[in-house]
């Protein structure tokens, strides 16, 4: 078969999506029948037999005493797999853009060099790889949802966030790497946790028409600024969005909890509270490939010069394979080592990386 560009992946929903149903029918684990999701049920297990039937929990459980722990060379196989449905989902996802239509199985089977009955048995194949893998690994997510406890979230949610984050580092993984799946696993499912508790904690239960009304606001609050050269008056911005003073001062209230638009903040009190809002921006794109092409250039050096396990925990230690660094605590949990024994282990490793050959190579990206 021939080797599809898994980079064009357009991502999105997959074939391997998650979605949590009600009662009996809770499942992580997407299972397929002919390239179709098949609706999951619980089994049973004999280890988790206490478990009730109705209890979603439970069910969880039971699910996962399905899927045992992998081995190295099984890990292997199963993300090459992956890679390789992946690949297929992005030629079926570019073929659906040209077309302008889902494309027949013929026309896929065509354009990925298989005949028919292929197709359908590799697509299962590699379906059937991918949930395993995520099967195999939802001990890892209950374990990091379990951290978040108390937190506002439900647990159930924060094992349904925790599961999509898996899915996406299934989707995302290269093996060639070298990296264990569990180690790169880790960051993807902790972020759709912490996301989760951020996003439920910033949350403001508000009708609609009000959350409209603040979103004017804000902008009109910018726009006369701008355009006047000083702060607005009440009765500017009132005017501006057509409301009420008195209905100004409510929305004011509610966004801000007493606290109006220009309120002066700091020290000195040289700021105002709209100016230290939020800024959702993220990098540009240039930006994103230029720390990409670091972190990869990085990464290379590593490959040559550290052990498997100094290598993945520098690799963790400063963020190079996701950019977000994990702390001591992180990398000693993964690992099962103590906190000293990761230290141990990233200085010796840095110590190797200082060496005047190494940091010759490494010009230009490190201080």
């Amino acid at each position: 078969m021939p080797e599809f560009d898994s980079e064009n992946s357009l991502g999105g929903n997959s074939p391997g999506s998650f979605a949590v149903a009600p009662e009996t029918s809770f499942a992580l684990v997407p299972e397929y029948e002919d390239g179709n999701i098949k609706r999951p049920t619980a089994t049973r297990s004999s280890a988790y037999n206490n478990w009730s039937a109705e209890d979603p929990v439970g069910i969880l459980f039971k699910e996962m005493a399905r899927y045992p722990l992998l081995n190295a060379s099984e890990e292997l196989e199963l993300a090459r797999h992956i890679r390789e449905l992946v690949a297929l989902e992005a030629l079926e996802q570019r073929l659906n853009y040209e077309l302008g239509r889902s494309p027949t199985r013929a026309e896929l089977a065509s354009a990925a060099g298989l005949s028919e009955s292929q197709l359908q048995a590799r697509r299962h194949q590699w379906q059937s790889a991918k949930q395993k893998m995520i099967g195999s690994n939802l001990r890892l997510v209950v374990s990091i949802a379990k951290r978040y406890l108390n937190r506002g979230v439900p647990f159930l949610d924060l094992i349904q966030e925790g599961a999509l984050g898996l899915n996406r580092a299934a989707e995302k993984f290269d093996p060639e790497k070298g990296y264990k799946f569990s180690t790169y696993a880790y960051w993807w499912i902790r972020q759709g946790i912490t996301r989760t508790i951020a996003n439920q904690g910033r949350t403001i239960r508000l009708p609609v028409h009000i959350v409209e009304q603040l979103s004017k606001l804000k902008r009109a609050y910018r726009d006369l600024k701008r355009s006047l050269q000083r702060n607005p008056t009440e009765s500017e911005l009132a005017k501006e969005i057509e409301i009420t003073v008195e209905h100004l001062r409510y929305l004011q209230q509610v966004r801000h909890q007493s606290l109006s638009l220009n309120h002066r903040i700091g020290t000195e009190e040289s700021s105002e509270l709209l100016d230290v809002l939020e800024d959702n921006a993220t990098q540009s794109p240039e930006a994103q490939m230029n720390e990409m092409m670091m972190r990869q250039d990085i990464l290379e050096v590593l490959e040559n010069i550290l052990t498997e396990r100094e290598k993945e925990i520098v690799a963790l230690r400063y963020g190079l394979m996701t950019g977000e660094p994990y702390t001591l605590e992180e990398v000693s949990s993964l690992f099962n080592l103590s906190r000293e024994r990761v230290r141990q282990i990233q200085n010796k490793a840095m110590r190797k990386l200082r060496r005047p050959q190494v940091t010759e190579r490494l010009k230009g990206w490190l201080k």
